[in-house]
């Protein structure tokens, strides 16, 4: 078995199950309930909510997205990208050369980045079928502000797979996801395989060019 192939599979599946799958959440003790009442929404809650309003809003029009890409991309940029913080993710895949970019190849890295990860939650999207995401209780303090959520995604003909998410509270206190990891592989990580040797040979404007070949815009 191809065991690149494989985690990059499963990257797609955490992408899409993290942004859009039905989510279960393990039970807060009484004691903590009230706690949480009283602060700011906790980024194990932050992950299930949205996932599950993104998963009713493809079940109630699944034939229409499935059968118009253009429809899936948009629907996604409307509720997923929001919960997505673009900026951190790219700059940490893109690593030291982000400081010297321009504020234009920063901005064209980022929405060509972004635009890559749409294509790629749709795709993976089409063919996920009747897996879960298991939430568990979060692990941190009150007042962090960058944590992880640990989670696994559950399905019928397979062992669990177990996924984590780095998660960072804005300045507007809204949690955004910046990073996950699937059998010990972060998407950072990943990403920043593929490009440090674009970047090594021709820079930020070879990274810009090749994104868009990727894309479709070359």
């Amino acid at each position: 078995m191809n065991t690149n192939l494989t985690r990059r599979s499963l990257m797609s599946l955490a992408l899409t199950l993290v942004l859009g799958f039905s989510a279960s959440m393990a039970p807060v003790a009484p004691a903590q309930a009230q706690t949480q009442a009283q602060e700011a929404q906790p980024a194990n809650v932050f992950v299930q909510e949205f996932s599950q309003s993104v998963l009713t809003e493809i079940k109630s029009r699944k034939k229409e997205l499935l059968a118009d890409p253009a429809k899936l991309d948009a629907l996604i940029d409307k509720m997923v990208m929001p919960n997505v913080n673009f900026q951190k993710m790219t700059q940490l895949v893109v690593g030291r050369p982000w400081r010297a970019a321009t504020p234009e190849q920063r901005a064209q890295i980022t929405e060509q980045f972004r635009v890559l990860l749409v294509k790629t939650y749709s795709s993976a999207l089409a063919q996920v079928g009747d897996q879960t995401l298991e939430v568990d209780r979060l692990r941190a303090k009150a007042e962090d502000t960058d944590v992880i959520v640990t989670s696994r995604v559950i399905q019928k003909n397979g062992p669990p797979v177990d996924l984590a998410y780095r998660v960072e509270k804005s300045a507007d206190g809204k949690w955004k996801v910046y990073d996950l990891s699937v059998l010990g592989l972060w998407l950072i990580d990943s990403y920043k395989a593929q490009f440090q040797p674009v970047l090594a040979q021709s820079g930020v404007d070879g990274l810009i060019k090749t994104l868009k070949q990727k894309n479709g815009q070359v």
